[in-house]
């Protein structure tokens, strides 16, 4: 009996529940999963069935719940209080630990700070320093280790090092990113005495096609591209591992992609995760622990760490049911209110800002901004007129400073009122670009997942009254990219102008989806005419071209309804004037539709044409390869 006590006792065996989530992105409400049959969802039932499926079938004592970033951008139910639903969310579910995203950081350290004061679990930020920054919260932490059932579990945090790309300078003042692999050859070295099992939750992104960006990681580090001299750059999550000796498990957030069986590195053996975002997805594998060590997982489904949480497969835990219902509704009923019931009349807008009234010289106002003189960009705003431009500027910054100088030039030479920008893939150059530009104001999605649009306005000339996102809780059919709606007060004319900036799905299932966003949007313009506003300007990169034949465009329920007409119909049939004039597929993509009322069909008041910007850059090719493929669209009226 004696022997079998002490052998029992050396024995040990255990398993821990493992939980993840990751680029929730506010989407905890039920919605609809366009992206496994358009033509008929299934339902997708949300954080009511996650927080049923935990509460039945996980052991607090022998779990670790964890969320991979960019937990609440994106809902217009979480953005509508900038993030504080999702932590009561959260706190409810009982979540472990989370690492911050990238988008996590788009309203301010300031506001993150209050999200982490507000959260019953730490925020892990491993590889990032702060230097009199705004991360005070006692939360924040580099690192935590638990004890679970005898088991001494260490996690890391490493945030996204392309934060400083991705977040606009001013919302992450005194914020420096640590070294990814010194930060993980640091702390490994510090955990690994005393902990079992060690895991790094971070906000790097598993990539798509994560064999592929693999094996070109491993030939750059052969060929002595990447190397501890050159440096090897900001990893990715599956670049990580390759680095992770002595880690047990990656969990990632920072790409919505999921995959449903763990990558295996094989150089450290390292387990990557990585789930669905949206609020799709979550994932939960049991860690077999023996004799203390993970020696392998169990997956709770076959085949698959990632479960979709369908209504047909999860029940609503009905309270918490009621209670996202009543948040949703709440910031849905927000999001579309009309134009007047927005406005606050009693404020007034109706004199031009004289800088002489202010005591402060134009030059101290507004600094000349030290900007290149490289090329001859002529000057087509006028005081007259208002001047507004749809500009699709190509994976900005396509060649990062170089891009940076040669718009911001552009932009400073041209100086017209408003400027509708698409395919903005990092924001943190963006903010750069407009530095340079003090002139202008400028807004930028908050809610998008793959590219971003802006508007830029002359700060002098225009009241911002609302930015608002409309689709952000449905945005299957605009690519995850819904519009940027900007309401103006101009003081010129003492007018409202509403400018509604889109970028519509291209290739493959894009017609359909074209056909959708643009039917969406046809009801909403729509409805605002209905309630008595009609100053729109609905303008960006459609994606398609008003030559096509009929129902091979996404522009038929516009052109059916004489209160609108597209102005660039005056010039689709010039082919020196398209906007993406690249053989084999010259084409007119980006288009300005304007509401009859706010400039009539047949006025001689207006005039639209293509900015032909290779002309005073030596060349489309030059223009290409600095700004964008596509060239901008200029209307004056």
């Amino acid at each position: 009996m004696l022997l079998i006590i002490l052998l029992s006792s050396f024995l040990f065996s255990t398993d821990i529940d493992l939980i993840t989530t990751n680029d929730l992105h506010g989407f905890i409400a039920e919605q609809h999963a366009y992206f496994m049959n358009p033509n008929n969802p299934p339902k997708i039932i949300g954080g009511s069935g996650l927080f049923k499926y935990i509460n039945n079938n996980i052991d607090e004592k022998k779990s670790i719940i964890l969320d991979g970033g960019n937990f609440f951008q994106g809902h217009p139910m979480s953005v509508v209080d900038s993030g504080r639903t999702m932590i009561q969310f959260m706190n409810r579910v009982g979540y472990t630990a989370l690492v911050p995203g990238s988008d996590d950081f788009i309203y301010g350290s300031k506001n993150l700070n209050k999200l982490a004061d507000s959260s019953e679990f730490p925020f892990l930020i491993s590889n990032l320093e702060c230097n009199d920054c705004e991360l005070v919260s006692e939360n924040f932490k580099t690192h935590m280790i638990s004890n679970i059932q005898g088991v001494t579990v260490g996690v890391l945090g490493i945030v996204d090092s392309n934060l400083k790309d991705k977040i606009a300078s001013n919302k992450i003042n005194g914020i420096t990113i640590l070294d990814i692999k010194e930060t993980l050859d640091h702390w490994i070295k510090i955990l690994e005495p005393s902990c079992n099992v060690i895991i790094v939750l971070t906000s790097a992104g598993l990539p798509y096609d994560r064999e592929r960006v693999y094996n070109n990681f491993i030939s750059e580090i052969k060929s002595g591209l990447r190397s501890q001299i050159n440096g090897y750059g900001n990893l990715n999550a599956v670049e990580m591992g390759y680095f992770a000796k002595g880690v047990d498990i990656i969990v990632s957030g920072g790409v919505s992609k999921g995959y449903n069986i763990p990558w295996i590195d094989p150089n450290t053996n390292v387990m990557i995760t990585q789930n669905y975002g949206n609020g799709s997805s979550f994932g939960h594998m049991k860690l077999i622990i023996e004799e203390k060590i993970l020696s392998r997982y169990e997956l709770m489904i076959k085949n698959s760490l990632s479960q979709t949480l369908l209504l047909d497969d999860f029940d609503p835990d009905i309270d918490m049911r009621d209670w996202i219902n009543q948040k949703n509704s709440f910031a849905l009923d927000l999001l579309y209110k009309d134009f007047y019931s927005n406005i606050d009349f009693t404020t007034s807008y109706n004199s031009e800002i004289n800088l002489e009234d202010t005591g402060i010289p134009d030059k101290w106002r507004f600094p000349t901004p030290e900007i290149p003189d490289k090329w001859r960009f002529p000057a087509l705003g006028s005081k007259e007129k208002l001047d507004i431009i749809t500009w699709n500027c190509e994976f900005f910054p396509t060649a990062d400073e170089e891009t940076i100088n040669a718009l911001s030039e552009a932009i400073y030479d041209l100086n017209v009122d408003i400027i509708a920008f698409q395919e903005i893939k990092k924001n943190g150059w963006f903010h750069r670009m407009m530095e340079l530009l003090p002139d202008y104001e400028y807004i930028i999605s908050d809610q998008s997942s793959f590219m971003n649009q802006a508007i830029i306005y002359k700060r002098d000339q225009f009241e911002l009254i609302r930015k608002v996102e409309p689709f952000a809780e449905n945005d299957y059919n605009y690519a995850g990219r819904p519009p940027l709606r900007a309401d103006f007060f101009r003081y010129a004319d003492s007018k409202y102008y509403s400018i509604i900036n889109l970028h519509m799905k291209c290739c493959n299932s894009g017609l359909n989806r074209r056909k959708n966003a643009s039917k969406m949007l046809y009801d909403y313009v729509s409805n605002e005419l209905d309630n008595g506003y009609s100053n729109f300007i609905v303008l960006g990169d459609w994606n398609d071209d008003l030559k096509d034949s009929y129902g091979e465009h996404c522009f038929q329920p516009f052109l059916d309804d004489q209160r609108f007409h597209f102005v660039t119909e005056k010039i689709v049939d010039d082919p020196s004037q398209a906007t993406y004039p690249k053989e084999p597929y010259v084409s007119f993509l980006d288009h300005i539709l304007v509401t009859n009322t706010l400039v009539p069909r047949y006025s001689t008041g207006f005039e639209v044409s293509t900015i032909n910007m290779g002309g005073y850059m030596g060349g489309y090719d030059i223009y290409e390869k600095l700004i964008s493929d596509h060239l901008p669209v200029l209307l004056s009226f």
